[in-house]
């Protein structure tokens, strides 16, 4: 008989990319979906009470509005653009949802990357108008509202609405990795968008109240780019294969040596890149040796679907605390 350790290992499956862990038979108000629009609509007069009380003004400041709005459209533009090349590339069901294998040339893990490094990038901008004025309101609060409309755009992919809208299922279609489902929403929201906004914010008040501003912008370019080009990289190149956990269940996902490589690469490169933006050089080297092989141990380790969240957590702290004490 096979003793607890080999049948706990027997009973562990391997997930390739693009392959089918699951399906979306489930009703929708007995998913996360439902949880998620009552944690969102909750969140918004949380929110509202906030603002009204702390900060009324900004709420009828139409460059802000508007300066929001111009950046929620590009979101939207990357995302739907994402969906039609994955139409281009690969077959749907009735329902609209994208068909691959673990042979398929082409992966929905492509387009997902880059939908989740907009969606980090693009609430950290800020511009000024033409007189010098800045179009984002300095403060938490503002970049609250900007993370809550950025995770609305993912409440409109919720089943019933993207089963009935083809709009929305393009959108639904450039993130839904056929290896995450059922899951793909929930572990997108719950394990990367939120606590990759909330810590973008917060961070970008640390960040700005010792006025090195931009350096925030390094961790995000690392997990944005230097992870998102891990994964083509490692199915097409990384021929040395290592496998990572998942969340608390008996699967695991294939990771790569030659994707690891491409997070201490860009990590390397992006440091290089904000060299300016550093108060004093001894922060610039210290940042140059510490962040890379952290960052790059980190996606090696960390759980599929929760690297992101995991890679900024550690990446943001070590990076403010080498600023602070340098």
């Amino acid at each position: 008989m096979k003793n607890n350790n080999e049948q706990s290992q027997t009973d562990i499956k391997v997930i390739l990319p693009g392959e089918e862990a699951g399906n979306y038979s489930k009703k929708w108000y007995k998913t996360f979906d439902i949880v998620f629009l009552i944690g969102w609509l909750c969140a918004f007069l949380v929110l509202y009470v906030l603002s009204i009380n702390f900060e009324p003004g900004f709420l009828t400041d139409y460059q802000f509005l508007l300066f929001c709005s111009f950046k929620l459209f590009i979101m939207l533009l990357v995302s739907l653009l994402g969906g039609i090349v994955c139409r281009h590339y690969c077959k749907t069901d009735d329902k609209g949802y994208i068909i691959t294998n673990p042979n398929s040339w082409f992966k929905v893990n492509y387009t997902r990357k880059i939908q989740h490094f907009a969606a980090y990038l693009i609430p950290l901008i800020s511009a000024s108008n033409h007189v010098g004025t800045q179009l984002h309101p300095q403060g938490i609060i503002p970049h609250l509202w900007e993370s809550l409309f950025v995770l609305l755009m993912f409440l409109l992919l919720i089943k019933p609405i993207r089963e009935k809208y083809r709009f929305f299922m393009l959108q639904f279609n450039s993130l839904d990795r056929p290896e995450d489902r059922p899951n793909t929403l929930k572990w997108i929201v719950i394990g990367n968008i939120l606590p990759g906004l909330i810590l973008g914010t917060i961070f970008k008040q640390f960040f700005e109240h010792i006025n090195e501003p931009n350096l925030v912008l390094i961790i995000v370019f690392i997990v944005g780019i230097g992870d998102g080009l891990a994964e083509p990289v490692g199915i097409y190149w990384g021929h040395k294969k290592y496998l990572a956990p998942s969340w608390f269940m008996k699967k695991r996902y294939i990771r790569s040596y030659a994707g690891s490589a491409c997070v201490l690469l860009s990590a390397i490169v992006f440091i290089l890149i904000f060299y300016s933006d550093f108060n004093h050089p001894t922060q610039f080297v210290v940042a140059l040796i510490l962040i890379p092989p952290i960052m790059t141990l980190l996606e090696a380790t960390a759980p599929h679907s929760m690297d992101t969240p995991i890679m900024m957590l550690v990446g943001f702290s070590v990076l403010y605390a080498i600023c602070l004490f340098n």
